[in-house]
């Protein structure tokens, strides 16, 4: 929910307070994703060292300073850094985070436990921006920061008196960040090179949705508000999707919720290059809307399966190295999906970007089906029973 209070203060605060463009805007909301992306791999081999509980304290505590500085930003600069800060204090927390998950929750449950986690947080993504959005208009454009701030407090202390400690004792003992890393890639590169792909691409799909959406909004003169009631429904359709991803990843398998995911969210974003065609005979504001809600139902139904994935795939014995270098491949797909679709959208037109969706989709499909081996473990003394 902390997060979330900036989205829709973020843009407004470095425009009007700063003077900026709308280039520097974009940096500005880019900053924290490529503060994550940069540390996702130094914070996986960080929590060998330091243990989960401790990387998780200073990834909370990086971010309430984070939100300070930005608050009290008196430059575009300061508030650049703040939310470079913010991303490296997102990597320690989401690393150790999904790394005691992946650690305490046993395979055949952790399809739900995620999809219950990944649902939470779509949900408070919902409650974030309103907070935010209420408190930016009727307090002042800087206090959503400070609350921010206020709500990293609350995190650590709830933290600091409920985490359980545990010793990390079966990780494998440090030979350097370099060897570490490249020891963790080349023990686990077919992983990579083939669920991680699959990732890359649910990813791409996933922020793609972000800035189609709105672009075809905007395209057919639909008001500011109208585009926001649209993005809002998707997404809560999203947030309230997990515990079917949940049950469906745990009872017959990860593979279940992904393979759908893929056809319904490409297929939502393929039907918005449709939209102004008669295709359907269907106005274009309702076209919009349906497959904006095919979106939510697509993202939905895959919450938590890249974490999942992750969780079941990482080795107990080096689960930080291994789930840093897995965030960073799918987080690059969330970073490149907007950035590829205003690309193409900029050289070609909207409907191709629209349309490309599709061969992305298709491709992780491919590779979900015929190159990642179903990751679900089975009870079998549960299965004996049964017979």
């Amino acid at each position: 929910m902390g997060q979330g209070l900036l989205i829709p203060v973020l843009p407004i605060y470095a425009r009007d307070t700063f003077q900026s463009g709308d280039l520097l805007v974009g940096i500005a909301i880019a900053a924290r994703h490529f503060g994550t992306m940069g540390f996702d791999i130094p914070a996986g081999m960080l929590i060998g060292r330091l243990g989960l509980n401790r990387t998780m304290i200073i990834g909370v505590i990086l971010f309430g300073v984070s939100s300070i500085f930005a608050g009290l930003s008196g430059s575009f600069t300061i508030l650049f850094l703040s939310r470079i800060l913010a991303g490296v204090s997102f990597a320690l927390w989401s690393i150790s985070r999904h790394a005691y998950i992946a650690s305490v929750i046993p395979n055949e449950s952790r399809g739900r436990a995620l999809a219950l986690f990944g649902g939470f947080g779509r949900i408070a993504t919902i409650i974030g921006p309103l907070i935010g959005g209420i408190m930016a208009e009727f307090i002042s454009i800087r206090s959503p920061f400070f609350f921010q701030g206020f709500v990293a407090l609350l995190t650590l202390i709830i933290i600091l008196k409920n985490s359980q400690k545990f010793e990390m004792s079966d990780q494998k003992p440090s030979v350097g960040y370099l060897n570490d890393l490249r020891n963790t890639f080349f023990d686990h590169k077919h992983v990579y090179l083939t669920a991680g792909i699959s990732a890359i691409a649910l990813q791409f799909l996933r922020a793609s949705r972000e800035i189609v959406i709105p672009l075809w909004g905007d395209n057919l003169d639909l008001r500011k508000d109208e585009i926001g009631y649209i993005t809002t429904l998707s997404f809560a359709v999203d947030s309230f999707m997990f515990p079917i991803s949940g049950y469906i990843m745990d009872k017959f398998g990860r593979r279940f919720t992904g393979i759908p995911a893929f056809i319904i969210l490409g297929s939502s974003l393929v039907l918005i290059g449709t939209v102004g065609s008669p295709i359907l005979f269907l106005t274009p504001y309702a076209t919009l809307i349906i497959a904006a809600i095919l979106s939510g139902v697509g993202n939905g139904i895959s919450s938590g399966l890249v974490l999942t994935l992750g969780s079941d795939l990482s080795p107990p014995n080096n689960r930080g190295g291994f789930l840093g270098i897995w965030r960073f491949i799918s987080d690059s797909g969330g970073a490149a999906g907007p950035t590829v679709m205003g690309v193409v959208a900029n050289s070609f037109s909207l409907a191709t970007a629209s349309f490309s969706s599709g061969i992305i989709a298709i491709t992780g499909i491919i590779f979900l089906r015929f190159f990642v081996k179903e990751t679900l473990v089975k009870d079998k003394k549960k299965s004996k029973t049964k017979n």
